[in-house]
């Protein structure tokens, strides 16, 4: 029989390398060429909202949450030149508190924000990368406000579903009360009506649900959409993270669903439900906590800041 330290000791080995394979899909996925690199070493504090600019060959992401910036709210996001590793900030016109989630669609960047102290409510925006312009479109419901949006996605439509989290209110980014349970929004891409489709009494984070708690709700669930895109039915468990939760989830060209899992990235098989893989971040105190797609790259955000996976033999961009 095993002691304890004889059965962790060997698992320390896991912080040295930079891929795990439990599904041979993995290695068929990943190839033999794929590296993890750490472009940019920032201090320990969560980072969020990658998306990666195409055109500009850019990075955008945000440093999210106390103790940055002042108390943790801030103006400005973080640019990165993939080329040359340069990092500089950016603010918006008009600026854009305490964004939270990115998705990159139609050369514009569509962000979530959880808003701003007691003075602006959670809202999506839409960003122009060559200007810096920013529109909002959505921010609120109903003339309700939301509690604070974390993450986003868009379907091929264009039509975007979003979480609505305490994560702010819990982090002292604003100070009201949140309104309702945390939610998941449906919202239009053509009218900007907005609906909930699916609550929780835990949290809604990136994508949904959210509790560090090993007892506590951390599932991963998978839903059948309807024709209108606007009803979830058929909720069912696909996968439980191993440690921590999933967070920034995101779903490449071919189906395979990536999701930052703490020590690393997990890679889903959407199919059963089995992580056929992980992308390790060295462990410590790095954390990985949401990521963003090129064609054969993967853009890892997080605490302890920024990794580029190159080299990656599938292709992971989308076609939106």
């Amino acid at each position: 029989m095993y002691k304890n330290h004889e059965i962790f000791l060997p698992l320390s080995y896991l912080n040295t390398t930079d891929f795990i394979a439990y599904d041979p899909k993995f290695f068929e996925l990943i190839g033999p060429n794929a590296t993890v690199e750490h472009v940019q070493n920032l201090a320990y504090q969560s980072h969020k909202a990658p998306c990666y600019i195409k055109e500009t060959n850019e990075l955008f992401f945000v440093d999210w949450g106390p103790p940055g910036g002042d108390d943790g709210v801030h103006s400005w996001q973080y640019v990165l030149d993939i080329e040359t590793n340069e990092l500089r900030k950016v603010e918006t016109t008009p600026p854009t508190y305490n964004a939270h989630g990115c998705v990159y669609y139609n050369q514009s960047l569509y962000v979530v924000t959880d808003g701003y102290a007691d003075k602006e409510s959670g809202a999506l925006v839409k960003v122009n990368p060559r200007s810096w312009e920013r529109e909002t479109l959505v921010n609120n419901y109903l003339v309700q406000p939301f509690a604070g949006f974390n993450d986003l996605e868009m379907d091929r439509e264009g039509n975007f579903w979003v979480t609505d989290s305490k994560s702010g209110w819990g982090r002292g980014i604003t100070t009201f009360t949140p309104p309702t349970l945390p939610s998941i929004y449906f919202i239009e891409h053509t009218t900007l009506r907005s609906k909930v489709v699916q609550t929780t009494t835990g949290n809604a984070n990136g994508y949904f649900p959210r509790r560090k708690d090993p007892y506590g709700e951390r599932e991963l669930w998978a839903f059948d959409v309807s024709e209108s895109r606007s009803v979830l039915s058929k909720k069912r468990l696909l996968n439980n993270p191993i440690s921590y939760f999933y967070d920034g989830v995101r779903v490449s060209r071919g189906g395979w669903i990536f999701a930052g899992a703490g020590d690393g990235v997990d890679v889903i098989d959407p199919e059963n439900g089995f992580t056929v893989g992980s992308v390790r971040m060295g462990g410590g105190e790095n954390l990985a906590v949401s990521l963003a797609f090129g064609e054969n790259e993967i853009w890892i955000v997080g605490r302890g800041g920024v990794w580029r996976v190159k080299g990656v033999r599938e292709r992971l961009a989308r076609e939106w």
